[in-house]
């Protein structure tokens, strides 16, 4: 549960966090509070805590890896019909559970270095992709086919309540590394300004961050930014970091 806390796990290890449905006091659900699958499933995220583990360990000056998934996009008929395996929560995830970072080996970064980054120092964070919105979603009710089969491109909701969940357990980290590639890749700036704004507030300390996109979508036709792009309602956490979208 989104309850769990980084502290109660055991380093070197990945267990799956459920986000759950957040409401309001007055029993409405939260902005980006429902987090699910594109097919309605559960939707989790993955962590691993660090196997060099800080001396002493401090949650303040901890670093942080956050892997966005890909897997391509749907905005129709034919192309949702095309992806409709990845409108659920990956199975792969799954088999990590459990798995060392060096069990993993090639799948994964976080045994790895990069430069002089060493990602066992890091907790990482798996960030399953099951909306195929880009992350970005916030459209609960798409239908393409006359209303027989809702898909759910609630991306951003996945995405904010995973963030949420590092900023209530990382009040302070050192720093954050960002990356994705493709339909993973295409959310980080707005990710790395959702990031940007929360350490930036409340007086907290600004952690360093990272960010490299692999092959992310940023070119698209005019005719898909007019006609396609809305039915993931984007605007919703566009709106949220300030940037100024109009459809």
């Amino acid at each position: 549960a989104e309850s769990t806390k980084i502290s109660s796990l055991a380093p070197n290890q990945f267990y799956k966090i459920c986000p759950g449905q957040h409401t309001l006091s007055n029993g409405t659900h939260a902005p980006l509070g429902q987090p699910r699958c594109g097919d309605g499933t559960n939707y989790s995220f993955l962590v691993s805590r660090p196997e060099k583990q800080q001396q002493p360990s401090s949650p303040s000056k901890e670093k942080i890896f956050i892997e966005f998934s890909g897997g391509g996009a749907c905005w129709d008929d034919l192309t949702c019909k095309l992806q409709s395996s990845w409108l659920t929560f990956p199975s792969w995830f799954n088999s990590v559970v459990g798995s060392s970072c060096s069990e993993l080996g090639e799948m994964l970064l976080c045994a790895k270095t990069l430069g002089d980054t060493d990602f066992s120092e890091y907790t990482t964070v798996l960030i399953p992709y099951c909306t195929q919105d880009v992350h970005l979603g916030d459209e609960p009710n798409a239908s393409y086919d006359g209303g027989s089969n809702i898909i759910q491109h609630v991306g951003a909701h996945n995405m904010y309540r995973t963030l949420k969940w590092v900023f209530d357990n990382f009040p302070d980290p050192s720093h954050i590394f960002l990356t994705g590639c493709s339909a993973g890749g295409t959310p980080l700036p707005v990710v790395y300004d959702l990031i940007n704004s929360h350490y930036n507030s409340g007086g907290r300390g600004q952690p360093s961050v990272s960010v490299i996109a692999d092959s992310p979508v940023f070119l698209t036709p005019s005719y898909f930014l007019q006609n396609s792009l809305p039915n993931w309602n984007v605007g919703t956490i566009m709106k949220m970091i300030g940037f100024d979208f109009d459809m």
